[in-house]
C-alpha cells in the first residue's frame, strides 16, 4: 500500500504501513498549529491482509466523520 493522506479542517492524517505490511502507522499533524510534534498511532495487525481491512475501515469511519482522501495527482501538480 501507498502512503496516503486525509484531512479536515486544518488536520492531516497520512497512513501507511511498516513491519512488512503488518503494521498500520497513522500520523496526525495540525497545519494551524506546526510547532507541535505530530502524533503518531500504531495499530499491530497479524498480516497483511487484516491490516489491509484495518485501513479500510478507517479511512470508512473518517469518511463518516467528514474527512477527506488528499487526491495525489491533483497534490502533485
Amino acid at each position: 500500500m501507498e502512503p496516503f493522506s486525509m484531512t479536515k479542517d486544518t488536520a492531516v492524517k497520512v497512513f501507511h504501513l511498516e513491519d512488512n505490511d503488518a503494521t498500520v502507522v497513522v500520523t496526525t499533524t495540525d497545519t494551524a498549529a506546526p510547532e507541535r510534534p505530530p502524533h503518531v498511532a500504531y495499530e499491530q495487525c497479524e498480516n497483511e491482509e487484516e491490516s489491509q481491512a484495518v485501513v479500510q475501515k478507517f479511512v470508512f469511519d473518517l469518511q463518516r466523520q467528514g474527512w477527506t482522501l488528499v487526491d495525489v495527482e491533483q497534490d502533485a501538480e
